[in-house]
């Protein structure tokens, strides 16, 4: 298609992609309200929220394989997701009844504005990034059925500890530097990021050692491994999931025993180890002073935050149309400042609806924590959630200059595979509580009719 007719049709489609975005999280906000009340996750109907997702994503790919030459590769890469997408959907849909099917379709939201954002940068990325989105669906699967049927996961604990720390030792020993942080190993052909499963680790660690009520000296252990584990990251020099863990420690630690000696000290020394940082390494001072303000070295330190901010002001409320705007120049564009070229090319309104999936996935997974039959199941739940609702804030937060720049990446929309399989890990989590949640209350009410009959029985 000539250049000038891609322009107007672009900017005729950004009114329809704000649109589509718009009605997916107002739907997704109606039924969080529902969810919150009486009515159960598994009782409603998604209505047409999976075909309008799918019109979002085949209208994208069509307007993005118009631009030059008809590109045949983008419109099967279209359909590739629109089939990877309902194909998971489905499938987890009937094989396991009480799934939260809306946070579901808000993850599945994100990350399909992230093909269209990498088919865009770079196509070869956006047809990796489906693979990690399956493999990520696989892993779901099995954490699903991991928390949904193996009741002594606490008794592996300890062996648990014992791999975090090793994968973390292993990285300081041999892993390779990027990004001024040495938090990478290679397997094969692929970079990956141990740091990231840790989290899980974490998680499971965390909640298996505070479902019951312990002294101060019996958890001990839990507070060593999650001290090493920081301590370990802050020497790979990877602050942010030093930061993450951290938070993540420090929610449910008080969430559970309400302890505010522990956290307090706790919050003590993570400001000493933050100000300890900020000496010694020299990254950790760049990003702070770009944080302070990128216009007194633009060209330099402040470039990353320079772009991203004018990224953001110059697609306004409704972007600059799919396409049209300069995302490349923005450094990172494919990973930590995707925020930045979405709001580009596809408007401010579509970006703050990211921000309220986000919220809305926080929202409902702490609904689904508070719903929990059992201490455990209940902080698995919110640990999970916690630990994405950080992830995500933090990144968005350093990519719009309201804190300092740390490096995560940007959960389900970012590209990476370690990324995209421990986000879907811990939304695996969520979802096996929500089915545990749900069949308890099915049975509750099979039971509460049985009962009805035969009282019913009885007076006749």
């Amino acid at each position: 298609m000539p250049a000038k007719e891609y322009e107007i049709l672009a900017l005729t489609m950004r009114y329809w992609f704000v649109l589509l975005i718009l009605y997916i999280f107002v739907r997704g906000l109606f039924s969080t309200v529902r969810c919150l009340s009486s009515v159960g996750a598994a009782e409603e109907s998604t209505g047409n929220v999976p075909f309008v997702l799918v019109l979002f994503s085949l209208t994208a790919f069509v307007l993005l394989s118009l631009r030059g030459q008809v590109n045949v590769l983008t419109l099967l890469m279209g359909i590739l997701v629109c089939s990877t997408f309902l194909f998971q959907y489905l499938l987890l849909y009937y094989l396991f009844g009480g799934i939260d099917r809306y946070l579901m379709l808000m993850v599945d939201t994100l990350c399909i504005v992230g093909f269209i954002m990498l088919q865009r940068l770079q196509p070869a990325l956006a047809f990796r990034q489906v693979e990690w989105f399956g493999l990520g669906s696989i892993f779901l699967l099995f954490t699903i059925l991991y928390v949904k049927l193996f009741k002594h996961w606490d008794k592996l604990n300890y062996p648990l500890m014992i791999i975090g720390l090793g994968v973390l030792i292993l990285t300081l020993a041999v892993g390779k530097e990027m990004g001024g942080a040495k938090n990478w190993i290679q397997i094969w052909k692929y970079n990956v990021q141990p740091s990231e499963f840790v989290k899980i680790i974490l998680v499971f660690v965390l909640s298996a050692d505070l479902k019951t009520s312990k002294s101060r000296l019996r958890r001990l252990p839990v507070l060593v491994f999650t001290a090493l584990v920081i301590l370990l990251v802050v020497l790979q020099k990877d602050l942010g999931a030093a930061f993450l863990y951290f938070c993540l420690f420090v929610f449910l630690y008080y969430i559970a025993t309400s302890d505010w000696l522990i956290a307090a000290g706790a919050s003590f020394l993570a400001f000493l180890g933050a100000v300890i940082s900020y000496h010694l390494f020299g990254h950790v001072r760049t990003r702070i002073a770009a944080w302070h303000n990128p216009w007194a070295d633009v060209e330099n330190r402040g470039y990353q935050i320079a772009q991203s901010l004018i990224a953001i002001a110059s697609g306004g409320w409704i972007g600059l149309g799919l396409g049209l705007g300069s995302p490349h120049v923005i450094p990172a564009s494919k990973t930590d400042f995707i925020f930045a070229a979405i709001c580009e090319e596809m408007g401010i309104l579509t970006g703050i609806s990211i921000i309220g999936l986000y919220m809305l996935i926080m929202v409902r997974g702490v609904a689904i924590a508070l719903k929990a039959q059992k201490p455990g199941d209940m902080l698995l739940a919110m640990g999970a959630t916690v630990s994405l609702a950080i992830q995500s804030f933090t990144i968005i937060g350093g990519v719009i200059k309201m804190i300092p720049l740390t490096g995560v990446t940007m959960p389900f929309v970012s590209y990476g595979g370690s990324s995209m399989l421990v986000s879907f890990g811990l939304l695996g989590i969520i979802q096996g509580v929500a089915i545990k949640n749900n069949k308890k209350k099915q049975d509750g009410d099979v039971q509460q009719y049985h009962e009805g009959d035969e009282e019913r029985d009885e007076q006749g």
